[in-house]
């Protein structure tokens, strides 16, 4: 009987969750001895026996009764997201599922021993829980992969678990927790910083929010005229690359750096230029993707000639005034935007993090190279007052307070300080290498520990790996491909028919917003007129049939503008749905910060008061984009059409 249950458990997982079955066959046994006998009801009963102590998991009489008052006992608010903590033999996992099935979209289940999971498909019939899609595994992931596996687990999932990562609830087995209590709250902590990594990256404020696709609109031309990193995918495969950054650490290796260039492809973060150029330092490529004036001012700090024998790789997100201060070769770089899916001009997109070194790091991970080596990649710093190399541009200087530090693990000491943005970069590196086929090496010989990478000096690394030559150059003009005439006057027509079907569809979202501010305003004059100034007062009055109707009729215009055309979508998408997000995330919250439908239903308005409003100007503001890009891109290409 065990093995047609196990038999048919595994057909499951192996067509389900390939990846975990054969961790399952790789992966032997840890020290916990799993006991698995009947229960007084007949069903199967768990103990787990660790350091010559037994702890009983489930009931021995019925261990489903058990697990339902657990789960009903918890009194969980809004487990729209739920964290179950523990696998046992899945009972408390499938009291979840039938209980919370009105109420729960997601769950994640953490089991720290693959052997875990072995014992309970060996004993239980678990195809039911295998099959389900709202439940995602997370088994055997080592501590220090933790956050890595999570990160990866809530971006793959995508917006539709997204939404709701602030109603995240937590269900920890009280037994299982005693034998792997360390580990639960390891793993809680790795899914909340994930979790606040993502939500992090979405944001409400419109002004800010476009300051990247204004940028993109006024880059056009140079994004049509020159390449992309496309054309570099795989040319320098199994070859080393360098990436020099300007961390503290900089300062103890740099001199270095210069036995490598002609035997790696080295790219810099454009913060590193500097020191490089006083190191007489040539990298083959320059990465550069802050969207702010000050990286132009770097640019013309530094000499003509020097940055003429350099490659400027960066994401067209940057200023215009950045390119225009940038007299040498260029090619271009796309983010995984939705917006550059909209230019459809490919030039090679990216799984770009939140720092140039990030970036840095994709763009040499696309290229082939293998081992890749970082240097000045600290992630951290030597005081408040010391943040970057001695000869840094005087505008990398944070200036933090001693409050702002946090401590990490050093790569060669106990602790190191770092503050929140930089820990994200450093996390940016561990799910990166997490994906990486290659090996790491991280020769900052300082800073932040990165989980994934392999410690070695800079001199040794250089000895073992960049002892080759390589013809960097020559082999980067011989792969990019600059567009003809004709490319670009294929480009400029099919883009330009784009362009003005957006604008016809961005006026139409506007209308909504309009339409939808209004029903905020009828409903707040309402109010006024009936004299409803106290919130418990029309709680006890307004009529909940009229509140429904209100209520329904601005989630149905809000529900009109996110669906709204499909050049919209992915010309606003990058923006707006960061904005969308951010505000639906706060719409999920509500049934967790409040139990009463009615006053979740008003708090609900006062957020579309501010949510129609948003969306309208972000769309006003983008209105305007369209069409000054499209009397500048006119006025440069539209002869080409002519001929």
């Amino acid at each position: 009987m065990k093995s047609n249950v196990y038999a048919r458990n595994m057909k499951v997982l192996r067509r389900r969750m390939p990846v975990l079955a054969k961790a399952m066959e790789m992966i032997p046994p840890t020290g916990c001895e799993y006991i698995v006998e009947e229960a007084k009801d007949g069903s199967m009963t768990l103990a787990i026996k660790q350091d010559d102590k037994v702890y009983q998991v489930h009931s021995k009489y019925n261990p489903q009764r058990e697990a339902a008052q657990q789960i009903e006992n918890s009194k969980m608010v809004n487990p729209k997201l739920l964290l179950v903590l523990g696998l046992g033999l899945g009972y408390h996992l499938r009291a979840c599922l039938e209980q919370l099935k009105e109420k729960n979209l997601f769950i994640v289940l953490i089991e720290r021993d693959v052997d875990a999971l072995r014992v309970a498909l060996e004993n239980v019939d678990m195809t039911d829980l295998l099959e389900s899609e709202k439940i995602r595994w997370v088994v055997g992931v080592p501590e220090e992969e933790g956050y890595a596996v999570l990160n990866d687990m809530i971006k793959n999932a995508g917006i539709a678990l997204q939404l709701f990562l602030k109603t995240l609830q937590v269900f920890d087995h009280p037994v299982i927790d005693k034998v792997h209590g360390n580990y639960h709250k390891h793993m809680l902590k790795c899914f909340r910083e994930a979790a606040h990594a993502i939500i992090f990256n979405y944001g409400n404020c419109p002004e800010d929010s476009m300051i990247g696709v204004e940028n993109i609109m006024k880059n056009l031309a140079t994004l049509i005229r020159n390449p992309g990193v496309k054309d570099l995918f795989g040319a320098f495969r199994g070859k080393p690359g360098i990436i020099v950054s300007t961390g503290p650490s900089l300062d103890k290796n740099i001199t270095e750096l210069k036995r490598a260039v002609g035997n790696c492809v080295m790219i810099a973060a454009d913060s590193a230029l500097k020191s490089l150029l006083k190191h007489d330092i040539v990298p083959h490529a320059a990465v550069s993707l802050e969207r702010i004036m000050h990286v132009a001012t770097m640019f013309k700090e530094l000499p003509d000639d020097y940055k003429k024998q350099i490659y400027l790789a960066a994401c067209p997100v940057i200023r215009r005034e950045s390119y225009e201060a940038w007299p040498g070769p260029t090619f271009m770089v796309y983010r995984a935007f939705a917006h550059f899916d909209w230019i459809n001009i490919p030039k090679g997109t990216l799984q770009v993090g939140p720092s140039c070194s990030n970036m840095a790091f994709k763009i040499l991970e696309a290229l082939g190279c293998d081992p890749i080596i970082l240097v000045g990649q600290d992630c951290a710093f030597k005081s408040a007052e010391k943040t970057h190399a001695d000869d840094a541009p005087s505008v990398t200087n944070l200036k933090l307070k001693e409050k702002d530090l946090i401590k990490v693990k050093g790569n060669y000491e106990e602790f190191v300080y770092t503050n929140q943005i930089y820990d994200l970069f450093r996390r940016g590196f561990v799910t990166d290498l997490a994906q990486y086929r290659g090996t790491c090496i991280n020769s900052t010989e300082g800073g932040a520990y990165i989980e994934g990478t392999t410690l070695m000096t800079l001199k040794e690394s250089i000895d073992k790996y960049c002892n080759k030559p390589i013809a960097t150059l020559d082999l980067i003009k011989k792969h990019l491909r600059y567009p003809t005439e004709g490319d670009i006057t294929r480009e400029w027509r099919s883009f330009r028919k784009i362009i003005l079907e957006t604008r016809k569809e961005v006026e139409g979202v506007i209308e909504y917003c309009d339409k939808g501010e209004k029903l905020v305003r009828d409903f707040e004059e309402r109010l006024e007129r009936e004299s409803f100034s106290q919130v418990e007062d029309f709680l006890a009055r307004f009529p909940d049939a009229d509140l429904d109707k209100i209520h329904g009729e601005m989630t149905m215009a809000r529900s009109k503008i996110i669906t709204f055309g499909k050049y919209f979508a992915l010309y606003l998408m990058h923006i707006v749905q960061m904005i969308i997000v951010k505000f639906e995330m706060d719409f999920n919250e509500l049934p967790t910060l409040c139990q009463d439908p009615k006053r979740c239903k008003l708090q609900a308005i006062k957020l579309m008061k501010r949510w129609f409003p948003t969306i309208g100007d972000v769309c006003r503001l983008s209105l305007k984009l369209l069409v000054d890009a499209f009397d500048d891109l006119d006025k440069e290409f539209g002869h080409l059409l002519e001929k």
